[in-house]
């Protein structure tokens, strides 16, 4: 179900959340920009991965510190943008951390693919990528809330009309929030279970 405000006239407003495909490339282009960022060795390319850890940690971490440092990175980022959706001009700060995130999964990967052989090239891609695409896409999903939101209190700010009707528009962006929550939640134990199937075939 779209967010959706019901204003003073009664009428329902619903706002389109901006096309999925625009945002899952807005994320893609975080992603590439990653990989370059590695592959320049910019200085600050370690940044990106925010929460992130190395092949040789992963191998040394036990199972529920792998699936609690997956949850966090990701929650946080999902904090942010269900705060910028509170924001009538959130607009462009949702889209910037949807590609900062993108960012650091794309220097994730890169940096794990640079260090393994042709060899472990699979059982990389199987240790990173169930975990990261469906963390990325949970969070385009929230993206998409927040843009929504965003616009929703953009035009009632812009409107000579009250608020009324904003408090069930919250709470519905509130409960969508906590099920992009649960799919982060699953993101990590897919990160978890697949770190426990490959790591010791990399490291």
């Amino acid at each position: 179900m779209q967010t959706s405000y019901n204003g003073n006239e009664g009428k329902k407003t619903v706002y389109k959340r901006g096309s999925f495909a625009f945002l899952c490339g807005t994320a893609v282009v975080g992603v590439l920009l990653g990989a370059m960022c590695f592959c320049l060795k910019t200085a600050n390319a370690d940044r990106l991965m925010l929460f992130g850890s190395s092949l040789q940690d992963r191998a040394e971490m036990d199972y529920g510190k792998i699936m609690a440092g997956s949850l966090l990175g990701s929650t946080a980022f999902l904090l942010a943008l269900a705060l910028a959706g509170f924001c009538a001009l959130g607009q462009p700060f949702e889209l910037a951390l949807l590609m900062f995130r993108g960012m650091g999964i794309g220097c994730m990967l890169t940096e794990v693919y640079a260090d393994v052989g042709k060899n472990s090239v699979p059982y990389a891609a199987g240790l990173l990528l169930p975990g990261a695409v469906i963390s990325l896409l949970a969070l385009v999903a929230a993206a998409r809330e927040a843009l929504c939101l965003s616009n929703i209190y953009l035009r009632v700010t812009l409107s000579s009309r009250g608020g009324e009707g904003l408090a069930e528009t919250a709470k519905l962006y509130g409960a969508k929030m906590l099920v992009i929550e649960a799919m982060l939640a699953l993101a990590a134990g897919a990160d978890t279970v697949c770190n426990y199937l490959f790591i010791g075939r990399i490291v």
